[in-house]
């Protein structure tokens, strides 16, 4: 299982980005695994439709979950076409908000 969350970076800590298409990068974990790999968003500053093709790119990443602060409509459902759950309502560290979904 590969998980994305929505990130940026504050005082040397990754805290959670609450809008999903908008974040700086995405720090993508294997459940079991204590590799990160920290991704710059190629899509953040693109005027339109950031989210859709944030999701295209997670899809092709084999990403099967995001976590982050909110995800739009139309977003939330290219992901769950996609075959991705979206975790939404997430703040903090990058740490806590993990801590929380694996506690669910």
């Amino acid at each position: 299982m590969k998980i994305a969350v929505a990130a940026r970076k504050r005082n040397d800590m990754y805290v959670v980005e609450p809008v999903f298409g908008r974040a700086d990068m995405f720090v993508i974990v294997e459940k079991g695994g204590d590799a990160r790999v920290v991704q710059e968003n190629p899509y953040r500053d693109d005027p339109e439709a950031a989210g859709r093709k944030v999701a295209q790119w997670l899809i092709k990443e084999g990403v099967n979950t995001v976590l982050c602060g909110d995800v739009g409509a139309k977003t939330r459902l290219y992901l769950s076409e996609g075959g991705i759950f979206s975790g939404i309502g997430y703040d903090g560290t990058v740490d806590d908000a993990l801590k929380r979904y694996f506690a669910s």
